[in-house]
């Protein structure tokens, strides 16, 4: 997890150059995936040394968990929220849809090479995660069947969100969602 010292500073100057290593990083993780894009890649890109990267991101992990962090805090806020409101299946997965849109980068590039994940406190996440949402919308108790349901209406909502950027959003979204309230309710 990203600490104190790996945390963007609050004055403009250096917000502005932690967005752009955020951007520029995320561009190579995404063509070269986590494990094989090395600290100096990113500095080499940014036209900086790899000493004035290091006064930013102590290293390479510090950098992935500031990049992972505000996807892996939205997230867990929505299924915070969710749980408590119980909300009807198609808000769930519209929320689902927009937290994967909102962080697709982030989530492409895990799912291309998921040893990213190792930069956060991620062990268990993934699977509460998957735990909560399949809870959410298969029920307490669920069936074999509502449980596969639920697992390949968020799966398949979550890769389109991210691996589809040629449809128009709203299309996207309102197609995914539908699908994905098709699989649930299908008990045939």
């Amino acid at each position: 997890m990203a600490d104190a010292a790996s945390e963007p500073r609050r004055n403009g100057r250096s917000t502005d150059t932690h967005q752009r290593i955020h951007e520029v990083a995320l561009d190579l993780f995404l063509q070269r995936g986590f494990s094989h894009t090395t600290l100096q890649d990113i500095a080499d890109e940014l036209g900086l040394t790899r000493a004035a990267l290091y006064y930013h991101y102590r290293s390479k992990d510090d950098l992935i968990a500031s990049l992972i962090q505000p996807a892996k805090d939205a997230v867990d806020a929505f299924l915070d929220h969710a749980q408590r409101t119980d909300p009807p299946a198609r808000e769930l997965l519209e929320g689902f849809f927009d937290l994967n849109y909102r962080h697709r980068r982030i989530f492409l590039a895990l799912v291309r090479d998921p040893t990213g994940l190792g930069s956060v406190d991620a062990e268990g996440w993934v699977t509460e995660l998957a735990a909560t949402a399949q809870r959410l919308l298969a029920g307490d108790d669920p069936t074999p069947d509502g449980r596969i349901r639920a697992v390949v209406a968020i799966n398949g909502l979550s890769r389109c969100a991210t691996v589809l950027p040629d449809i128009p959003h709203d299309e996207l979204r309102r197609r995914s969602v539908d699908l994905g309230l098709q699989i649930l309710e299908d008990q045939r």
